[in-house]
């Protein structure tokens, strides 16, 4: 089951945070639902409104290019499921998994494939790394030139 953006679907709260709760959805990958997604109303403690383990049904935001997964609880709300959940399938001989904020058991060795997607992560973060360097650098020498204090000085002048 290929989970796209808008697709609403159910899953399992992993992880609850201070900035927002991790669930586990049926596919076996992990989402975030940002705190600003939880409800319409302010939310001044998120362990108020969501538990470990709670089944939500969840509307997802985007799915990134390194794989993490925007949620939504809020958007979901009065929505119907695009995906049904496990349980309600009629195809599924098998019992619904369940998660208790474990991760399912997963074998990576058996997709030797994914060597590729590993090289990419890794040249995206080599490049993001020299840019930050690049940028660090450049802030630092504008500063040992003087940059700002010119700016300043003529703001006193005037």
């Amino acid at each position: 089951m290929e989970i796209v953006a808008d697709d609403v679907v159910q899953g399992r709260v992993a992880e609850v945070r201070d900035f927002g709760a991790f669930v586990w959805l049926e596919d076996g990958r992990k989402g975030l639902i940002h705190i600003s997604e939880i409800s319409d109303d302010y939310v001044k403690d998120i362990h108020n409104r969501i538990k470990p383990n709670q089944r939500v049904k969840v509307k997802v935001l985007s799915v990134k290019d390194d794989g993490r997964i925007e949620l939504s609880l809020k958007q979901a709300d009065g929505l119907d499921y695009t995906k049904a959940p496990r349980q309600e399938r009629e195809h599924d001989h098998e019992p619904a998994t369940e998660y208790l904020g474990e991760p399912p058991n997963i074998n990576f060795l058996e997709n030797e494939s994914s060597g590729g997607e590993f090289d990419i992560m890794l040249k995206r973060y080599k490049r993001q790394s020299e840019e930050n360097l690049l940028d660090n650098k450049r802030g630092i020498e504008r500063k040992r030139a003087g940059g700002d204090k010119k700016k300043a000085k003529r703001r006193r002048g005037r």
